[in-house]
C-alpha cells in the first residue's frame, strides 16, 4: 500500500506494520494533507499493537509534512489502541531535532536512533584513532588493487560511489587513476568523512564528493551509478546482505557491483607458521565476538550468486613479501596488533594472559616479515557482479 507525491513516497510494510517514508516529505495545500492523513488513518486501523513509521530515508521534511505528522497522532490518540514507534537515522540531522517533538502530543509515541550502535564494533571501526590503520592497509593495497578494479570492468568517464569508503584515500586513489565523470564517497564514521573532505582539497577532485550515510539505507535514488564498490567493509557488518541489497539499488541496470572482504584463513607466515595461525584463529575468534566476521572472505561469491548478479567475478589481492615493501608491511601489521591486542582485546575484556597470548603471535609475524628469508602473505577475496538489466522476479 503505497501513497506516492511528488517528492516523496509513503510504502506501508504490512509484515513490519512499518510506514517507510521516503524522498522530502513536503504536502502542498489542503487538499493533499487530507489525503496523506487519510492515507496514515486506514493504515492504523489495519495495525495491530504497533505501528513504526520509518524516517531513515527521509531526507527533509517540511511544516505541512510535520502538521500532517502532528494531526495523525492526535488521531492515534484518540483511538488510544497502538504505539507509534518513530524510526530515524543519525545521518539527518533534523529528524533528531524535529521528531521528538510529537512525543509530548502523546506518552505512547517510542522514539528511537537506528544506527547509533547498528553494528556491533560500530564504535572502535567509527573513531577516528582507526584511520591510520586504514591508511597503511590503502598503501599496501592500492598498486594491487587498482589492476583487479581494471579486470572487473571499472573504465574512464563513469559515475563511481564508493560505499563504506572510510577515510577517503582509496576512493581518490580510484579518481586519480580512472577519472570518473563523478565519484561519490559515503561513510557513516563523521571522524573519516571529515578526514575524506579534507583529503580531496588536496587531490583537486573536483568531481568527487563525500557524504555520510547509513549504508543500510542510502539517501541515493534507484539505478544512479555505473560502478559501485564497497572494500574491506562486509566482515564488520553484523548483516552484510542489507548492505547488499541496497548496494544493488542504487546501481544502474548492466553496472557492477565489487566487494572485496578479508579471510584470515588465507593469512599465512612463515617460519613461526603455528604461532601466526594460532593467532589469527584468536583474532577472528574474538572478532566474531563483535560481531565481525573476519573470515568472510570465501562467502562473497555465494552472496553474490544468492543476490542473482549477472557475469560473476573473483579475484584474490594478494599483498606478499615478494611483492609489497617489508617496512610498509610491518608498519601496517603493528597498527593490527594494537588494534586487536588493546582496542578489542579492552572492549572484550581480555585477561592479561589473553592479551599475552595475541601480543606473542604478532611479535612472531613481525619477526616473519622483518626477516629477509621470511614470507608472509595477506589475500584479500574481490568479488563483482552486472546488475541484471531486467528485475528478476
Amino acid at each position: 500500500m503505497k501513497y506516492t507525491g511528488s517528492t516523496y513516497t509513503l510504502d506501508y510494510d504490512a509484515q513490519e506494520q512499518q510506514i517507510n517514508f521516503e524522498g522530502v516529505f513536503r504536502p502542498s495545500g489542503e487538499d493533499e494533507v487530507s489525503a496523506v492523513f487519510k492515507y496514515l488513518t486506514e493504515i492504523h486501523d489495519q495495525a495491530a499493537d504497533y505501528l513504526r513509521l520509518n524516517f531513515r530515508r527521509l531526507r527533509y521534511i517540511n511544516a505541512e509534512g510535520v502538521k500532517v505528522l502532528s494531526l495523525f497522532v492526535a488521531y492515534a490518540r484518540g483511538r488510544d489502541r497502538l504505539t507509534l514507534k518513530i524510526v530515524v537515522s543519525s545521518v539527518l540531522a533534523w529528524s533528531e531535532r524535529v521528531l521528538p517533538n510529537l512525543r509530548d502530543l502523546w506518552d505512547r509515541i517510542e522514539f528511537s536512533i537506528y544506527d547509533t550502535h547498528f553494528y556491533d564494533s560500530q564504535d572502535i571501526i567509527e573513531d577516528e584513532e582507526f584511520i591510520p590503520l586504514m591508511r597503511e592497509q590503502t598503501r599496501i593495497l592500492w598498486p594491487l588493487e587498482k589492476e583487479v578494479l581494471k579486470r572487473h570492468g571499472l573504465t574512464h568517464n563513469t559515475k563511481i560511489a564508493d560505499i563504506c569508503c572510510g577515510c577517503g584515500d582509496m576512493s581518490l586513489l580510484m579518481y586519480r587513476e580512472f577519472k570518473p565523470g563523478f565519484m561519490l564517497g559515503v561513510d557513516h564514521s563523521e571522524a573519516a568523512i571529515e578526514y575524506a573532505r579534507n583529503l580531496q582539497s588536496e587531490f583537486g577532485a573536483h568531481r568527487a564528493e563525500f557524504q555520510r550515510g547509513d549504508a543500510t539505507a542510502l539517501l541515493l535514488d534507484n539505478d544512479s551509478f555505473d560502478f559501485v564498490t564497497c572494500r574491506l567493509s562486509f566482515e564488520v557488518f553484523s548483516n552484510p546482505d542489507h548492505i547488499l541489497k541496497e548496494l544493488i539499488r542504487i546501481t544502474k541496470p548492466g553496472g557492477r557491483i565489487y566487494i572485496t572482504s578479508e579471510d584470515y584463513d588465507m593469512l599465512v607466515g612463515s617460519p613461526e607458521e603455528d604461532t601466526i595461525s594460532h593467532t589469527y584463529d584468536l583474532a577472528a575468534n574474538y572478532g566474531e565476538q563483535m560481531g565481525m566476521d573476519m573470515r568472510h572472505g570465501k562467502k562473497l561469491y555465494g552472496m553474490l550468486a544468492q543476490a542473482r548478479l549477472e557475469e560473476l567475478r573473483t579475484d584474490h589481492i594478494v599483498a606478499d613479501t615478494t611483492n609489497t615493501d617489508r617496512d610498509a608491511f610491518a608498519r601496517m601489521l603493528e597498527l593490527w596488533r594494537v588494534f586487536s591486542v588493546f582496542t578489542i582485546g579492552n572492549q572484550l575484556r581480555l585477561s592479561q594472559t589473553e592479551k599475552d597470548d595475541l601480543m606473542a603471535g604478532y611479535d612472531a609475524h613481525l619477526r616473519t616479515i622483518r626477516d629477509p628469508n621470511g614470507y608472509t602473505a595477506w589475500v584479500m577475496v574481490a568479488a563483482s557482479g552486472r546488475k541484471p538489466l531486467r528485475q528478476v522476479e
